[in-house]
């Protein structure tokens, strides 16, 4: 990548990201397309996030992405939110059009699509998903745009998930102290859209108990051995991590800011999925 004094950056904001696989993606991207821009991660702390947001407009910057924890946070920055990132409550990729910042979520676009190419349906099928933070707000946005049937809900957060449930008429939310009582024999596919699996000691919070023999496991947490992968290992169940889901809402971000389509098969190499 040749950087001269047109380069335009694009940044990442998170806290932890040193583990993100989007700097590989979009500057590979970059590279294939020929575009002068450049994709760099920058650890944010909460309380100089309005400041990282100011950035983006002082440097000029075509747009950003946007990580945990600060997909919530940040959305009361910007000068516009796009529809349905209002309606799921978190961002993830932002646009800069003539110093006006406009927040989107392509989160549940990367997911919806990654389970089209992985050929789960959830379309009139029981879901449970673990968590209640932006990740969650998309994937339950997701499964409302794909029919699900019934989403069965739980978080550490209980209060959160009772809002985050409100704009919805098919989820159940269930207090997490007490799944270990619950049967999951009707449970098609759990998605785990917590950060349950982000430290090394992180253990699952509740028991998982008469399951399907075909249940699937959608785990949006990417490169890391999470509690629900080692339990999908040791039962033999079906898992996907949330590397594909990375890689189409990075695309979606990437058409939005250059208005061209990424090679998605460079990607999909690259990282080995």
């Amino acid at each position: 990548m040749n950087i001269t004094a047109d380069t335009k950056i694009i940044p990442i904001f998170g806290n932890p990201i040193s583990h993100s696989l989007s700097p590989l993606i979009q500057n590979a991207w970059f590279k294939d397309k020929k575009i002068n821009y450049i994709y760099v991660a920058f650890c944010v702390e909460n309380k100089d996030l309005k400041q990282a947001i100011q950035a983006i407009k002082v440097f000029g910057m075509p747009g950003a992405n946007v990580t945990v924890p600060h997909k919530i946070a940040i959305m009361k920055y910007l000068d516009k939110i796009d529809k349905s990132a209002q309606m799921i409550g978190s961002i993830n990729t932002i646009i800069n059009k003539d110093g006006k910042l406009t927040g989107y979520n392509t989160d549940w676009n990367g997911f919806a699509q990654d389970l089209k190419d992985k050929k789960v349906l959830v379309k009139n099928k029981n879901i449970f998903v673990v968590g209640a933070g932006g990740g969650a707000k998309a994937v339950l946005y997701a499964l409302y745009r794909l029919k699900a049937k019934k989403i069965f809900l739980t978080s550490k957060f209980y209060e959160e998930a009772k809002e985050v449930s409100k704009k919805y008429k098919n989820i159940e939310v269930l207090n997490i102290n007490k799944i270990s009582n619950m049967s999951f024999d009707k449970i098609d596919v759990m998605v785990n859209a917590s950060t349950c699996g982000m430290n090394p000691k992180d253990v699952l919070s509740f028991s998982i108990n008469n399951f399907k023999k075909d249940l699937i496991i959608y785990d949006l947490i990417y490169n890391k051995q999470t509690p629900f992968k080692q339990f999908a290992g040791k039962n033999k169940l079906k898992y996907f991590s949330g590397i594909g889901m990375l890689v189409q809402q990075g695309a979606f971000g990437f058409q939005m800011w250059t208005g061209k389509k990424p090679n998605i098969k460079l990607a999909t190499e690259l990282i080995k999925i």
